[in-house]
């Protein structure tokens, strides 16, 4: 009996080793397919892991330590299963894979691996245990199977590395301890290191999360997602972006200004062309959905360059969907190995888990491996592959500044209808972002479902000559954003997200939101050329800090509004500075600010109903301003702000015998403007006791900003010239 039991048991074991590593039955007519790509399959590095998601498609990093960032104590996403293995494929002449398991670990955690370019070595994610350990970089020489640790550091994750082609490597990591604007989790932004883990420096500085950075082989810049949501609401600006691999020219590929793609996943540039092949999924989502191929050179925004494959079909019509894509087959993690044939991770309709799948443009596929009790992902192959081109854009890393060159403001959609000589300067602020959320509302500002989402700091303003160019200096390595304004100081037209500049870099815009599919036009030097990159000219008192309504504004208030406005029986509204409690947000506002503030359309729902709408403004009784949930796409100009609030216009004709400063009256138009922030710190406002648990937190960021300042001088002495052209 006990021997039947032992044959039995081998017996099912062997059925369970041919499902993990052969094709499907109903493949075995495709096997065809592999032949031509032979070669490119002949070894294949995959992961079995858990199915990574949580609430948000970027919510993966399973921070050990983030109960101890959280004020409430609770774990808001912690998306981690134990159990895993770094695997192998290897294809015979048969041209059937067979698996072997180059790594297995029961309680940790193999992800995102890549292979360098001379195909020896694999680099790969690693956690060891749920909370005594995060995701960290190793690798793995393939010849001897050695393994050694490239990052590390409690509390930190560090994931999605990848071979660049100038010898470093770049990653998504937590170390920038930031906090997502409208939920508690962790931020992650782009790093790059040399390949020994040395020299390790911050190259994204973002909102919130940046992921999956791949090198495209074509052109050789690193495309990858970026979630964005600067005075506009959270749920569709996931664009794919790009930057050369030493961190300069980040700018968008695709989806920037749109509703759909939600979001633009795992995309990987197709040899040999300037497409990528990528996963179109949703907000609310996990980590998968609907396959496509994404060419920018047919458009830049919604469904212009998107082709969905496998099988082939155009997106049609005005998508507007959250969950985008979670119905019916699902992919994920594709690597194209020219423009009609791929390696997937794809789960087919009514199926428990992914499987590694060849695919053609057409949706015929053949199964590579599957495992009954895991998800097999993120296949690579083990080969070398051509170095792609290093395109050069010069650094400095010695200096402490970059520069934009602008050409013309008006050429472009940004000022459509808008005459010539509007514009008469551009006013340049700084987003500071969140280290960790206090109350159950973010922002600084106390209704924040309608006002500004970050602490914003102008940093002065600079001319926009007669010929729409202007050239400026601002501070490396730091998020700003412009903003149009006019002879009356008020806003012209804003940009809803933001640029960064690596130390040295000097930028070059044709005008404002072009299409960067356009040629540049041929125009002779322009003014700002001839005039030469200026410094910033302060904006009054306030340059350089953060905006805060009771420092900037209310002063204004007690000095010309108080004695009227101060409630009871005098006229409305209250613009005292009496604070006032909020209990959710765990912060004290000015009554003032409430007063002008209010409005009567209540907070949007946590779904996408408002953007449907077509939201731009808020408007109260006295205020017209960006809304916090605004459309993402392209807004006309003079659609809100400083130019159209009742209050401000009352100010300027002069009411009940005040009269506002034109310094008065620029600092208003710029609250208005900014979009209503209240506090110019993230702590303004907070109980003394609240105040340290944040600044606790922000300590972490500190402390990494200190080793990263170390490490950009490390990185300095080791450069040969100084000036880095492209590493």
């Amino acid at each position: 009996m006990r021997r039947n039991a032992i044959t039995l048991l081998a017996l099912v074991l062997l059925i369970s080793i041919a499902k993990s590593v052969a094709a499907d039955a109903d493949d075995a007519p495709n096997r065809r397919l592999l032949a031509p790509h032979a070669e490119k399959l002949r070894r294949i590095v995959f992961t079995k892991h858990f199915d990574v998601f949580g609430s948000h498609y970027a919510y993966t990093e399973a921070v050990s330590d983030e109960d101890a960032l959280n004020p409430g104590g609770v774990f808001k996403e912690f998306n981690f299963v134990g159990g895993s293995s770094l695997c192998l494929l290897e294809m015979g002449d048969d041209l059937v894979a067979r698996e072997t398991t180059l790594l297995r670990d029961e309680n940790g955690v193999f992800r995102d691996p890549d292979v360098s370019y001379d195909g020896r070595h694999i680099l790969f994610a690693w956690k060891k245990s749920a909370r005594a350990d995060d995701y960290h970089l190793y690798e793995m020489d393939f010849a001897t199977r050695a393994v050694r640790q490239l990052t590390s550091g409690q509390g930190v994750a560090d994931y999605e590395g990848i071979y660049l082609p100038d010898g470093n490597i770049m990653f998504s990591s937590t170390r920038c301890f930031q906090n997502v604007d409208c939920w508690h989790v962790s931020v992650s932004n782009m790093y790059v290191m040399d390949r020994d883990g040395q020299q390790m420096r911050r190259v994204g500085f973002d909102q919130v999360h940046t992921n999956y950075p791949q090198v495209h082989p074509a052109s050789g810049v690193v495309t990858y997602t970026r979630w964005e949501y600067n005075d506009r609401g959270q749920i569709y600006p996931q664009p794919l972006f790009q930057m050369y691999t030493n961190g300069t020219h980040q700018t968008e590929y695709y989806g920037n200004n749109s509703y759909f793609p939600t979001s633009i996943l795992h995309a990987r540039g197709i040899p040999n062309s300037g497409k990528v092949l990528a996963i179109l999924s949703g907000h609310h989502t996990p980590q998968r959905g609907k396959l496509a191929i994404i060419d920018p050179s047919l458009g830049r925004q919604e469904t212009s360059g998107v082709t969905l494959v496998a099988p082939v079909d155009k997106p049609r019509g005005d998508i507007r969907i959250d969950q985008y894509g979670q119905d019916g087959d699902q992919w994920q993690y594709p690597y194209p190995l020219d423009a009609d044939n791929y390696l997937v991770t794809f789960r087919p309709h009514g199926t428990k888990h992914f499987g590694i799948y060849f695919m053609n443009r057409q949706g015929e596929r053949v199964l590579l491996a599957a495992d009954p009790a895991i998800s097999c992902n993120q296949p690579v192959p083990l080969a070398p592959r051509p170095l792609p081109p290093q395109p050069t854009y010069p650094t400095d890393w010695r200096k402490t500044t970059g520069s934009y060159t602008l050409q013309d403001i008006y050429h472009g959609p940004g000022l459509t209808g808008i005459a010539r000589g509007t514009v008469k300067k551009l006013r340049v602020v700084a987003l500071d972002f969140m280290a960790t959320d206090i109350g159950r509302k973010h922002g600084p500002s106390p209704i924040s479902d309608l006002a500004a989402w970050d602490v914003k700091t102008v940093l002065g303003e600079t001319p926009v000559y007669a010929d729409g160019s202007a050239a400026f200096e601002v501070p490396a390595r730091t998020p700003v954003y412009f903003q149009a304004i006019d002879a009356n100081g008020h806003l012209v037209q804003t940009m809803r997200s933001w640029s960064t500049l690596m130390p040295g870099e000097v930028f070059s815009c044709t005008g404002c939101h072009e299409d960067k599919n356009e040629a540049a036009p041929n125009k002779p030097t322009t003014m700002a050329q001839h005039a030469g990159i200026k410094p910033l000219e302060p904006f009054y008192d306030i340059t350089g800090k953060g905006f805060s309504f009771p420092k900037m504004i209310q002063p204004i208030l007690e000095a010309k509004c108080v004695r009227c406005h101060q409630g009871a029986e005098t006229a409305p509204p209250d613009l005292r500075a009496t604070p006032v409690w909020d209990g959710e947000a765990r912060k004290f506002w000015n009554q003032s600010y409430h007063a002008l503030i209010a409005t009567d359309r209540p907070a949007p729902p946590a779904n996408d109903t408002q953007q449907v709408l077509g939201i731009i403004a808020e408007k109260s009784r006295y205020l017209n301003w960006i809304g916090r949930w605004s459309v993402p796409v392209m807004i006309p100009p003079y659609s809100h702000g400083s130019s159209l609030s009742p209050l401000v216009s009352l100010l300027d004709k002069g009411h009940a015998k005040v009269t506002l400063t034109r310094e008065e009256l620029d600092k208003l138009s710029c609250w208005i403007d900014l979009a209503l922030p209240h506090s110019g710190t993230w702590t303004e406002g907070m109980t003394p006791e609240d105040g340290a648990i944040y600044r606790k937190v922000y300590s972490r960021h500190l402390e990494y900003e200190k080793q990263d300042a170390v490490n950009v001088q490390e990185y300095i002495k080791n450069q040969a010239p100084s000036t880095d052209t492209g590493n």
